[in-house]
């Protein structure tokens, strides 16, 4: 039995049942770098993937509406600077929030209670690193590993906000739900640590860039970038970009692309992919130069060889549909209608949780 769309994927616990857990879908801390976001993602891309995916063909359709989802959104937002610096205050004003309002927020997960109980920041970094290792390694549980460090999350976001569960004069923001924690632990909690820089936790520094790599000019930018020599990390960007070319999204294929020929300019198959996005973007002479550079380094790239064909020899159908659309006359503005917009029922991460505080503020004036 299919599920519907709208509530294929739902979280009802920790951050993600007031808006979306960015970092609960790709199994990490929230004070993640960069460099270990991007590493995260190509493993589980690789993993849902397709092409890759070893199972029946219903499991594969759920494998790559997860893929879409839920762990493409996530990249995309915590990828961008600008974004991710937001998303990471918006923690801030939901911890406020929820102490302001007492909610009674319920923690389900065990390990989740053990956190909440002996707040620190080995311990959340610990428990987030033992959910993310098996949390896509079945279809079945993905939902709700993705839940348990979700709890992870709000409970650390309150922690760092000077939240202690139990302690006196605190508010009862969150409630265990599970069966070995039925009283609350009240003996007093130091004071919260101050707000410093967090150290980056043992297991990422292996994916920090070398230290004696020689300084590149644009090390800001291309610091994500790999090794010329790990041909292996060059194939598993491709197998990213042949899924933003599956689902159309020309900007990042093209971006991911021009990045791997930098370092890689020999590699045919990229050239070969590079050329079926500008075919796509309608640029059809830059989609013939790359792939008859494709073919020069390889004549018998496949996938080259199938579209240089379509570009040198089109489509007859395509051509009268093109001259067709040319001779139809255009509507009148005076007859054509106006289409009423849509209710404002689908809004970004930003704007609903903006929307959420908003609303509780007019609850709190209507009091």
């Amino acid at each position: 039995m299919n599920q519907p769309k709208s509530q294929f994927i739902r979280i009802d616990r920790g951050i993600s049942q007031f808006n979306h857990d960015y970092y609960a879908a790709l199994g990490l801390p929230i004070i993640s770098s960069p460099v270990y976001i991007r590493h995260v993602y190509v493993s589980i891309a690789r993993i849902l993937h397709p092409d890759v995916y070893g199972f029946g063909s219903e499991e594969k359709e759920i494998a790559t509406q997860y893929l879409a989802k839920l762990v493409n959104p996530a990249y995309n937002v915590l990828m961008k600077e600008e974004e991710r610096k937001a998303y990471q205050g918006i923690f801030k004003l939901l911890a406020k929030r929820l102490m302001q309002k007492s909610r009674n927020v319920p923690i389900h997960s065990a390990i989740a209670c053990d956190l909440m109980m002996a707040p620190n920041d080995g311990l959340y970094e610990r428990s987030v690193s033992k959910i993310a290792q098996v949390q896509y390694q079945s279809i079945k549980t993905i939902l709700e590993y993705t839940a348990q460090i979700s709890e992870l999350n709000l409970v650390y976001i309150l922690y760092k906000e000077g939240y202690h569960y139990g302690a006196d004069n605190m508010p009862p923001v969150l409630m265990p739900m599970s069966p070995t924690y039925p009283k609350p632990y009240v003996a007093p909690y130091p004071n919260p640590a101050p707000k410093t820089s967090y150290p980056q936790p043992t297991q990422y520094k292996s994916y920090q860039p070398p230290i004696n790599r020689k300084s590149d000019p644009d090390e800001t930018i291309i610091q994500t970038r790999i090794e010329e020599s790990d041909t292996s990390a060059i194939g598993d960007r491709l197998r990213i970009c042949e899924i933003y070319i599956s689902q159309g999204d020309w900007k990042s294929a093209l971006k991911d692309l021009r990045e791997i020929l930098q370092l890689d300019k020999n590699n045919s198959k990229c050239h070969a992919m590079l050329g079926v996005v500008y075919k796509n973007v309608n640029q059809p002479q830059m989609a013939k130069v790359s792939l008859q550079r494709s073919l020069q380094i390889n004549p018998r790239e496949p996938l080259a060889l199938k579209h240089i064909k379509e570009l040198d020899n089109p489509n007859p159908s395509q051509i009268n549909t093109k001259d067709s659309s040319k001779s139809e006359p255009k509507p009148s503005p005076a007859s054509t209608k106006k289409i009423p917009l849509p209710p404002p029922q689908k809004r970004g991460w930003l704007s609903n949780l903006l929307g959420w505080t908003s609303s509780d503020d007019r609850d709190d004036s209507r009091k």
